[in-house]
């Protein structure tokens, strides 16, 4: 009798460490579904394409000489022929 009113936790310790398993399963399966609903309610709010935060990024401009650069490049409907050092081939043509 006097070890109970020593400790006042024992009961406590004694209903822990006999369904320390079953607790330690619910919370996982509590936590499971925490995540799931979150990441549902995620996946049903609609997508907003407008930034509020990001407001500098229309102001955005490209130098000239890259604007020249874009410019000579070649669009992919073009046929160019290209020339190979003797004894290469080019892996990426279809013939």
């Amino acid at each position: 009798m006097q070890e109970d009113k020593a400790n006042p936790m024992k009961p406590v310790s004694d209903f822990l460490s006999r369904y320390n398993l079953v607790i330690f399963i619910i919370i996982i399966v509590g936590g499971l579904i925490a995540a799931i609903l979150d990441l549902s309610y995620i996946l049903r709010s609609p997508y907003s394409t407008t930034d509020s935060n990001n407001t500098t990024n229309n102001n955005i401009t490209l130098d000239n000489a890259t604007i020249n650069k874009l410019n000579k490049m070649k669009v992919s409907s073009e046929n160019t022929t290209q020339t190979l050092p003797s004894g290469r081939t080019n892996p990426f043509s279809e013939n």
